[in-house]
């Protein structure tokens, strides 16, 4: 078959517009190919994990990013129903009702029959009753052993009351609001919490004189701006034989703090007053100390809390290391005359560290430290009082943050 010689010379050649369409599609499908098989490479590496592993993995995330991990994987779409750690954090979220509604969903489809160890519940705004006893309800029905919620208001005044027998496997408690609400899991009920080992209460209003001493395993409590909400009572006591390590960040509507903890090796107490009164069993095995103030001390009342603090060292006298704040040594240095009478209370200490990292009151900055570090003292008298019945002792001390 002859080609006419026109077609030979054009400089255009006609290709049917069939060719074209489908060369255009295998040129758009291309990227995609190359994606699935990217997908399928990695869904076989994913595979190939130990299950163990790929619970791991989507243990150390919290629950929305558990979900869209889980979407990597044919074999990974249902995994996230059976990790053992649950996290719901409501500031990953543009809208609370958005994450309320997730927070459902994934309770609802979780694997009942997955053991749960810990459930994390952060949530900003305020919180329904309906939303916060979900939680809780799921929690000690599937036997959880460490939960925390932190919540920035609640609608409710008390935190959820459950069936005493859904404690048991409880091992860690905590508990924070930005509001004040009743803690319901103290006094004679906490004799339920069979397991319980570490306690952190925020915020909480104790409506029982002796809240602990229920709790057999207690070894670890934190106390952070609790209110002790009683009319004819204003002694708050801590009564927890196996505790080793306590703090207390404020404690309101107190008089006093009875302690008793003969096991206690590591207290921190930052208070705006120093009513502390261990029992005669004392504190025997104390190793760790630190101390602050963050109330206001008024002229008229320095007296009185000096004496206060110095009962208080006299409780502690067997500590190994104490840490005092700034507060703490201004404190002390307004009765020199009163440090040299005294005999220190610390004859096993190792350590004594002063901390003026956040030193704000104007009359010790005057006194003790200038302006650059390399003329920094702190006052000797204070020093000596703490130290001379330990002279081997260890000093340190940390710069206030301002000075270069």
């Amino acid at each position: 078959m002859l080609i006419p010689s026109s077609i030979i010379h054009s400089s255009t050649i006609f290709i049917p517009s069939s060719a074209v369409a489908t060369k255009r599609k295998v040129r758009e499908q291309e990227p995609v190919n190359i994606e699935n098989k990217k997908r399928a490479k990695m869904e076989d590496r994913l595979r190939d994990l130990p299950e163990s592993l790929q619970l791991h993995i989507l243990t150390s995330l919290d629950a929305k990013d558990a979900v869209q991990t889980s979407l990597l994987s044919r074999t990974w779409v249902s995994m996230h129903t059976r990790i053992p750690v649950l996290e719901f954090n409501s500031y990953s979220f543009k809208k609370l009702l958005v994450f309320d509604k997730f927070l459902c969903d994934v309770l609802r489809h979780r694997d009942h029959s997955a053991k749960l160890e810990r459930l994390t519940f952060n949530r900003s705004g305020s919180c329904s009753a309906k939303i916060l006893n979900s939680v809780f309800d799921y929690a000690f029905s599937l036997g959880v052993e460490q939960l925390s919620v932190n919540l920035q208001q609640s609608r409710n005044k008390t935190w959820p009351v459950f069936p005493v027998a859904s404690f048991e496997s409880l091992k860690s408690l905590t508990l924070e609001s930005q509001s004040h609400m009743i803690c319901p899991y103290l006094g004679p009920i906490s004799r339920s919490f069979k397991s319980l080992t570490t306690m952190h209460l925020q915020h909480a209003l104790i409506k029982d004189p002796d809240p602990f001493s229920g709790f057999p395993m207690l070894e670890s409590l934190t106390l952070e701006d609790c209110h002790l909400c009683m009319e004819s009572e204003k002694t708050l006591r801590i009564h927890a034989l196996r505790l080793t390590d306590l703090t207390i960040l404020s404690l309101w509507n107190i008089s006093c703090c009875e302690v008793t903890t003969p096991r206690l090796k590591f207290f921190d107490y930052k208070g705006h007053n120093f009513h502390l009164l261990p029992t005669h069993e004392g504190l025997p095995v104390l190793e760790k100390v630190g101390i602050d103030f963050n109330g206001l001390c008024y002229r008229r009342q320095e007296k009185l809390m000096f004496d206060d603090l110095m009962a208080m060292f006299y409780s502690m006298k067997n500590v190994k290391s104490l840490t005092l704040c700034s507060s703490i040594v201004q404190l002390l240095s307004f009765f020199p005359d009163e440090l040299v009478r005294r005999s220190s209370p610390f004859r096993e200490l190792k350590e004594l560290k002063m901390d003026f990292r956040n030193l704000l009151w104007q009359n010790l900055f005057e006194r003790i430290c200038v302006r650059s570090k390399e003329t920094f003292q702190v006052p000797l008298d204070v020093k000596s009082y703490l130290l001379n019945n330990s002279p081997d002792a260890k000093f340190t001390f940390t710069y206030p943050i301002d000075l270069k």
